[in-house]
């Protein structure tokens, strides 16, 4: 008889109270308040992180070129240079100060200086530096679903926005060979 009634005083200690409960249920719901805004950014988060390592993969090509252009040319300005590759894909167009600067040449253009002064040319800059790999881009008017879309902005500048946020570009000034990655999600 003794072991029946201790057996059913360990039965009557297993479980939780309804006060136990009440305490765990809040403190679960304290969490769940602080911690669902740091989940709900992720995705946003996301897209930041990746238009900060294209600006930066960018940056890195616009530099190496200018390397190429530096110890190939040195000074003034060149048309048709190998920089990556060994096809016409890998060619860029370099300005007096041996920054990229793609340009179409017309009969008005030759001789000038290469300078960026249309979509196109962005367009180009990129797709060398990239090698024509991924990243996509299309005209910032085309229907075309690609992840950048080039815009030209006088003088000789480009911007690259994000299509996923167009909050998100990466700039090139073919003047100065800067790039600059806006990653303010809200400007």
């Amino acid at each position: 008889m003794y072991s029946g009634s201790l057996t059913s005083s360990i039965a009557k200690t297993k479980g939780f109270t309804l006060i136990e409960l009440v305490v765990v249920i809040i403190i679960l719901g304290i969490l769940s308040v602080v911690a669902l805004p740091k989940f709900l950014n992720i995705s946003q988060d996301a897209h930041i992180s990746t238009v900060k390592a294209t600006g930066g993969a960018f940056k890195s090509g616009i530099n190496l070129a200018k390397a190429v252009w530096a110890t190939r040319v040195g000074s003034g300005p060149a048309d048709d240079l190998q920089v990556f590759g060994t096809g016409k894909d890998g060619e860029l167009d370099f300005n007096d100060t041996g920054w990229p600067a793609q340009h179409w040449e017309t009969a008005d253009s030759k001789g000038d200086s290469p300078k960026l002064d249309n979509e196109a040319d962005c367009i180009s800059v990129w797709e060398t530096i990239f090698e024509g790999d991924e990243p996509s881009i299309s005209e910032a008017d085309s229907s075309d679903e690609t992840d950048y879309k080039a815009n030209y902005l006088s003088p000789e500048r480009c911007r690259y926005d994000y299509s996923a946020n167009t909050n998100l570009s990466i700039s090139y000034n073919s003047i100065d060979g800067s790039v600059t990655i806006d990653s303010d999600p809200d400007s």
